[in-house]
């Protein structure tokens, strides 16, 4: 009986995996398994964006000799909020501050393959709140 359960659980865990894929593209496996989903302690600075559907990004970075040697995020939005936040970490680490200032939604919605259309807002969040990061630590230099 439990292994009847089990085989069912894991098929309809696939089901939803390949429906995900198919609506949301080959980068929305970052959602199960995020790389840089955390709270960082002592970052250099953290940018905070809400947006208007409720989504909260917080982007924390560490910065040294002006290059992202370090970045992470939480989010208490949606799939593409995790797979924005994610991405732009990704995108963001190991560049200098100038470099990073120019990463903006499309930059993040072209190397996640896309989003549909109601969740393209993601992606600009996430930039967004890597935006404010990188503005709260120049403020403080």
């Amino acid at each position: 009986m439990i292994e009847n359960l089990d085989t069912l659980l894991t098929d309809i865990q696939q089901q939803c995996d390949d429906a995900a894929h198919s609506m949301f593209g080959r980068e929305t496996s970052r959602w199960h398994n995020p790389t840089y989903a955390r709270i960082m302690e002592s970052p250099d600075s953290v940018g905070e964006m809400k947006g208007t559907c409720g989504d909260l990004i917080k982007i924390f970075l560490k910065i040294e000799n002006n290059v992202i040697t370090e970045a992470s995020f939480y989010t208490t939005g949606c799939g593409p909020s995790i797979v924005s936040g994610d991405m732009a970490c990704e995108l963001s680490t190991g560049k200098t501050v100038d470099e990073a200032s120019e990463i903006g939604g499309e930059n993040i919605l072209e190397r996640l393959g896309g989003l549909p259309e109601d969740k393209t807002h993601c992606a600009h969040l996430a930039s967004s709140a890597l935006q404010e990061a990188l503005g709260n630590w120049l403020g403080k230099k």
